[in-house]
């Protein structure tokens, strides 16, 4: 089906493929498709159509005319855009393809821009926005991408602020490259291609709510009661997440940005988001990104299921922002009121336990494994603070401080003894944890802030 406008002037075909691609099979209708300044179309393209059968809005930028370059009456398409958007309650794709502002244009150029910031910033927490990234994105148009919820990216796409020379001078590496921007944290998933980039794309609204009064979606057949006896030899926590989640339907966020895993995926059909982290300490990048994400979820009601293994916070200079960045972490958890499930997997110590999902931060309901270690701080580290002189002074230190060690686990660091506190809700076997987090999920679908609310009583009869 072709779906180009009529009798109009030619345009590059490429960006109504791209479109194509995104929208269910002949579903794509363009809008202000004759727009243009003088005689040259204006470089978007802009419309809607639908995705699995649901309403998405989208603009794709021709980088074949006019390189794409955003000016006044681009800026004025993808703000009307925006506004059907948000009246409609429909997520927008925008696929990022430019060369920049146009310059010829002036200062009405740099204010198009800000138009388009605009447009975003009001739709942000709205409704949920996808950027592709595929060919250039430069400058101011790359901020205005990252205010996108989701950052998708061909790998052979060019992103920064400044222009790479410029950054190779400064001696920063990689300037300009998607894998660069993906190590950061600015780009969530990289793509091997346009084609590839654009289904992703199609993946993510198929698991993301429709706008902010909706909630979670459900997606996937695999059955809530499977076993997932196989986290017992789970290595890391994306082995674990695969036993847990349903079968085949991750999908990971910043998997180049620090240890911590993100991402979405359906756990007994219901939509969460998922975050794990894997044994070693939190870093100011699993911070900020974990901070981010459960902000994300809680923006558009996505129920937020936290797999705990951590054995505390990464030492580092004090003038790093380590405080700074855990702070966020504990906000963005008890400021959050989507539903909270909290999973300990393995080791919680110290901070970790208290930062990620906690019932002291709000989590709902808190899960541990019969094997999770749950402690005030490292037990070795314990047992030397409490025990160092006595060590000291042993025939054998080193079998000594290993049998204080092990008696402060039992003791001290058991799930059972922080079940005894309140401080876990059920202690469950490997095989059904996945069940009893899918039926948690269930039961905190409606989760909102506390308060039901009440139009009146009925009038007895």
């Amino acid at each position: 089906m072709d779906i180009t406008a009529k009798n109009m002037p030619t345009r590059n075909t490429a960006v109504y493929n791209k479109l194509a691609a995104l929208f269910d099979e002949g579903t794509f209708a363009e809008f202000d498709a004759y727009q243009s300044l003088s005689d040259t179309l204006a470089g978007v393209v802009c419309g809607y159509g639908s995705v699995d059968c649901q309403l998405v809005f989208a603009f794709a930028q021709d980088e074949e005319t006019e390189k794409g370059a955003m000016d006044t009456v681009s800026a004025n398409k993808i703000a009307a855009l925006y506004e059907k958007a948000i009246r409609c309650g429909a997520p927008v794709v925008g696929i990022y393809a430019s060369a920049g502002s146009k310059i010829t244009e002036g200062t009405s150029a740099a204010s198009a821009l800000g138009k388009l910031m605009k447009a975003m910033s009001r739709a942000s927490g709205i409704i949920p926005q996808i950027a592709v990234i595929d060919g250039n994105c430069s400058g101011l148009a790359a901020s205005a991408a990252a205010m996108s919820d989701v950052i998708i990216a061909s790998k052979n796409a060019k992103y920064y602020v400044n222009p790479p020379i410029v950054l190779r001078k400064a001696g920063v590496e990689g300037a300009g490259s998607v894998e660069s921007a993906a190590k950061s944290g600015i780009i969530d998933i990289v793509c091997d291609s346009t084609e590839e980039a654009v289904l992703t794309a199609r993946k993510v609204l198929s698991l993301l709510p429709q706008n902010n009064n909706t909630g979670s979606v459900y997606a996937g057949e695999d059955d809530p009661e499977r076993d997932s006896a196989a986290i017992a030899d789970a290595k890391d926590a994306r082995e674990i997440l695969s036993a847990v989640c349903d079968s085949g339907s991750f999908v990971e966020f910043k998997k180049d940005c620090g240890s911590a895993v993100i991402g979405l995926a359906p756990i007994g059909s219901l939509v969460a988001g998922v975050v794990a982290t894997d044994g070693g300490n939190i870093t100011s990048a699993d911070a900020r990104k974990i901070a981010s994400f459960v902000s994300f979820c809680d923006s558009f009601c996505i129920p937020v299921v936290t797999f705990v293994n951590s054995t505390g916070v990464e030492a580092c200079d004090e003038s790093a922002p380590i405080a700074t960045d855990l702070a966020k972490l504990a906000m963005a958890y008890g400021s959050s009121d989507c539903a909270k499930i909290t999973v300990i997997t393995g080791k919680a110590y110290g901070a970790a336990f208290t930062v990620l999902g906690s019932k002291s931060l709000g989590a709902d309901l808190v899960l541990a494994r019969e094997s999770a270690e749950i402690s005030i701080m490292a037990p070795d580290a314990a047992v030397q603070f409490l025990f160092g002189e006595e060590i000291k002074a042993d025939a054998n230190p080193a079998e000594h401080r290993k049998e204080l060690t092990e008696k402060w686990i039992e003791s001290n660091a058991s799930a059972l003894g922080a079940a005894k506190n309140g401080d876990v809700d059920l202690i469950v076997s490997d095989a059904e944890l996945r069940a009893r987090v899918a039926s948690a999920l269930q039961m905190l679908w409606t989760t909102g802030d506390g308060s039901i609310l009440k139009k009146h009583s009925k009038l007895p009869f």
